[in-house]
């Protein structure tokens, strides 16, 4: 949090008390992995291509690899 004492003051004028989170909430390892594969199993489905890659390559065939105006 770059500004502690400025969010403490945003959140007590806007909502009446300070706001106390983790940045990473808890959650369940086994929801977490479930979660994530599903993510992974619905880009296969519907990009047919793996996710962990994708980024890297225009894997689509596309050719949309480059921004353009």
């Amino acid at each position: 949090m770059q500004e502690p004492v400025k969010y403490a003051s945003d959140c007590i004028r806007l909502v009446g008390y300070v706001i106390d989170h983790a940045p990473w909430p808890s959650v369940d390892g086994n929801k977490r992995k479930n979660s994530c594969d599903n993510t992974i199993n619905a880009w296969k489905k519907e990009f047919e291509s793996d996710m962990s890659t994708d980024h890297l390559y225009n894997t689509t065939g596309h050719g949309y690899d480059q921004w353009s105006d």
